[in-house]
């Protein structure tokens, strides 16, 4: 079963996206803290990293970079959202393979999903 982090501090938002991915065949593990997420991800060897690029005093761009630039962990891929606003030139240069824009459809994370991580066909 493929696994997905799902990173946003707002717990209303980790919920929603939370309930939505795991009607579907995925394990989900959801955080609220960034610096929770080194220790999750080599645990849990995700196949997608959702997080929000305004993580309260963190930033999704700067914790994206970091990883990118991370041989053990440049391969995963990661997808920013945020209901704020953001230059397109941040998000390119955090290296992040997609943005969503808050609020976005169920059909539309899915279609991410399955382009980014999932086998084709599995999430529709």
């Amino acid at each position: 079963m493929q696994k997905i982090i799902v990173l946003d501090d707002n717990e209303d938002i980790l919920e929603a996206v939370s309930l939505v991915l795991k009607r579907k065949p995925l394990e989900v593990v959801a955080l609220r803290d960034p610096g929770e997420l080194m220790n999750n991800i080599p645990s849990h060897e995700p196949a997608l990293l959702l997080m929000d690029i305004f993580l309260g005093k963190d930033d999704g761009r700067r914790i994206c970079r970091s990883l990118k630039d991370n041989p053990s962990f440049d391969q995963l891929s990661v997808v920013l959202f945020s209901a704020q606003t953001y230059t397109p030139e941040s998000v390119e240069a955090s290296g992040a393979d997609a943005i969503l824009d808050k609020p976005f459809s169920v059909k539309t994370l899915y279609k991410i999903i399955d382009q980014l991580a999932i086998s084709p066909g599995m999430v529709k």
